[in-house]
């Protein structure tokens, strides 16, 4: 994982440094450590209308999947880190778990060309052969295309 760490309007000290590298990197590595993957934090002023406090915008880029920005602002730098880190990894584990349980982009069409039921996974044809003629036998009910009459599912 590539990770970038600068400061707006502020200088980043070592030690900065390394609390973004245990606080935010390391959780992450956790159950996501990808090479292709870069991790952007970016610390600096904020100076708004409460008065001097300190942001944090954290870009986590994965590859495949969205990417995710986080904003925080606090009076303290490091409590701002520690905020953004833990809705970094909340949310990106949720987008990982929304990736992995999602069927592939493929299934629709490449079933539907190869002749296979949309309604069962487990690889049993639809009651069509290639020339588009029905099996002898086939049920003619739409919602089980390769049902015989009198079996059950």
């Amino acid at each position: 994982m590539k990770v970038i760490v600068q400061g707006k309007q502020m200088r980043i000290t070592e030690g900065l440094r390394r609390y973004a590298e245990k606080h935010v990197v390391r959780p992450l590595r956790r159950f996501y450590d990808n090479e292709a993957a870069e991790l952007r934090v970016e610390v600096g002023r904020d100076n708004g209308n409460r008065g001097e406090s300190k942001e944090c915008h954290l870009t986590f880029r994965m590859p495949g999947a969205r990417t995710i920005q986080i904003e925080e602002s606090t009076p303290d730098v490091y409590a701002c880190l520690e905020l953004a880190a833990d809705r970094l990894v909340r949310v990106a584990k949720e987008e990982l778990r929304t990736r992995r349980t999602r069927s592939p982009p493929w299934w629709p069409k490449a079933a539907f060309r190869a002749g296979w039921s949309r309604t069962c996974r487990t690889g049993a044809r639809s009651g069509l052969w290639s020339s588009g003629r029905r099996r002898a036998g086939a049920a003619s009910s739409p919602g089980h295309p390769g049902l015989r009459p009198g079996r059950r599912p």
